[in-house]
């Protein structure tokens, strides 16, 4: 975020598209400070001869990477960091939430049968008003 927070901070709607209307699955978090990211699979997405692919290319295969999350979020001292996180976090898989954890970086993690997992302080579902993104 740059600039001066509104009263209780910066309210930011995470969800499996950007497009998606205030009543899709999802949450609302207020933040303060830092940068917010969202990566996912469900967006950039098409059919090839029948096998699903999507846009996020694991480099040590070169081919999309398995779909674990359908979308990762997370929070970082900025919008950059917090971009090569999330995206990271898709290629990792089932590692992501270990790694995330490791370098301290609020995150929410959609399955993808749509289970959820917070790791390194993400608020719980419910708003949370004046939550910084960066981790103290």
């Amino acid at each position: 975020m740059a600039g001066a927070a509104p009263v209780g901070g910066w309210k930011v709607r995470v969800t499996d598209s950007a497009s998606a209307d205030a009543g899709a699955p999802g949450q609302t978090v207020e933040i303060l400070t830092g940068g917010l990211a969202t990566s996912g699979v469900t967006v950039r997405a098409w059919r090839r001869g029948g096998t699903e692919l999507h846009h996020i290319v694991d480099p040590r295969k070169g081919a999309p990477a398995p779909v674990v999350w359908r979308t990762v979020s997370v929070a970082a001292a900025n919008c950059i960091d917090a971009n090569i996180a999330s995206t990271a976090a898709i290629v990792l898989g089932h590692e992501a939430p270990a790694w995330l954890a490791e370098r301290a970086l609020p995150s929410r993690l959609v399955a993808a049968n749509g289970a959820v997992t917070r790791v390194a302080g993400w608020p719980p579902e419910a708003a949370m008003p004046g939550w910084s993104a960066v981790a103290a």
